[in-house]
């Protein structure tokens, strides 16, 4: 049973293609359904993990990859059923996906694999896509919903940035920038040389 986070994790990475192949038959409304059981996994295997202690490398690692694959295919659905989304307002989004490009291209030559850091303001920014992509696909474009959830967004992407420097070791689920700086800070306590005594 302790798999069971990781498996979810895959699961999501196998509607990927899935949900490609629906965006391409323009069939939005299975597209849109298959993205909301995609975050419910994303939710599962994230409250599974912590209630009962599943938590391991390999699945900080499954999930945040299976997330950035997710969050791809959502943005080629917007592309292809909401193209007004990148035709008007398509700054903010691409420069979300270098900003997050680039922080991932960082910690794989850091770390040799994806930053996993959860931190709060990413997790309060996937919160807020989330809410826009279920709006956009029920009701309509909400500009400003749009612009916050992609400043939250964006401004998440340049604190998981500054981590990866911060962070000389791999380390996954860091909630903020502020605890990366602090266990910078005691790992380099911990490596002072001890001062020598003289008798």
């Amino acid at each position: 049973m302790r798999h069971l986070p990781n498996l979810l994790s895959l699961l999501r990475l196998a509607c990927v293609p899935l949900l490609a192949g629906l965006a391409s038959e323009g069939r939005e409304g299975a597209f849109f359904g298959l993205v909301l059981a995609g975050w419910a996994t994303d939710g599962l295997d994230g409250w599974l993990a912590r209630r009962f202690g599943w938590v391991s490398r390999l699945g900080a690692v499954l999930d945040s990859v299976a997330d950035v694959a997710l969050v791809l295919a959502i943005l080629y659905g917007i592309g292809r059923f909401h193209p007004v989304v990148f035709l008007e307002h398509g700054a903010l989004l691409w420069a979300i996906v270098l900003v997050w490009t680039g922080v991932h291209l960082a910690a794989l030559a850091r770390y040799r694999r994806p930053s996993s850091f959860h931190t709060r303001l990413a997790q309060s920014g996937i919160l807020l896509f989330a809410a826009f992509v279920i709006v956009l696909f029920s009701v309509g474009f909400v500009p400003v919903l749009y612009y916050f959830a992609g400043a939250v967004c964006l401004l998440a992407g340049f604190e998981n940035a500054a981590m990866v420097f911060a962070l000389r070791e791999w380390q996954p689920d860091v909630p903020s920038l502020a605890e990366a700086l602090r266990r910078r800070a005691e790992a380099g306590k911990r490596g002072l040389p001890r001062p020598v005594v003289n008798d």
